[in-house]
């Protein structure tokens, strides 16, 4: 019998890294987060919206599961030449841009791969967006709905409601929307 591994040259193999015990929260979020304050309030549902300050925008809801994940960090390294008249960038080495010589053509780019924690938890947007309806922000219906969000009791109680039947005029008929369309927002596979 054969030990496979003895015969093989050591420096051949991959690097054993160590895992750090660092639990890090991972959001696979379809877009750019602009507030990562407001992307994680204490635990609150996460929900992913289009249209942020409309309030009849319908949300995607966001889902946490469980993963045995990890984050490995890597970084690609050029070495450039200074162009003349110019300063050193700091660090040293940065991403090449057109105007960068390199030092040598063939010379392969700097690649570190780093640990740097476990991801136990992961929300994700699986869900499929319901169907959008956008109200006029004009229309009476939009600021009813702001007043109610925005606890505007005032402007609540002192409300005019106009009692005439849709039919004498249509074109002022308001349909509330509700509050979802669809049933299920997560896709199915047909077949």
């Amino acid at each position: 019998h054969v030990n496979h591994m003895a015969t093989h040259d050591p420096v051949a193999l991959a690097p054993v890294e160590q895992v750090p015990d660092v639990k890090i929260f991972s959001i696979e979020f379809p877009g750019h987060i602009q507030n990562s304050e407001k992307a994680y309030l204490g635990g609150a549902p996460l929900d992913l919206r289009y249209r942020i300050k409309d309030p009849f925008s319908i949300p995607i809801q966001g889902e946490t599961v469980s993963t045995g994940n990890f984050l490995l960090k890597a970084t690609r390294r050029y070495r450039v030449k200074r162009q003349p008249d110019t300063q050193r960038s700091l660090p040293p080495y940065r991403v090449p841009t057109e105007d960068d010589v390199p030092y040598n053509e063939d010379e392969e780019p700097e690649c570190r791969f780093e640990m740097v924690g476990k991801i136990p938890k992961t929300t994700r947007f699986a869900g499929l967006a319901d169907y959008q309806h956008i109200v006029d922000p004009k229309d009476e219906l939009s600021k009813i709905k702001s007043d109610i969000m925005n606890m505007e009791y005032e402007s609540l109680i002192a409300l005019k409601v106009d009692n005439r039947t849709p039919l004498e005029d249509i074109a002022s008929l308001q349909l509330i929307p509700p509050p979802s369309i669809s049933k299920s927002t997560i896709p199915h596979a047909f077949r």
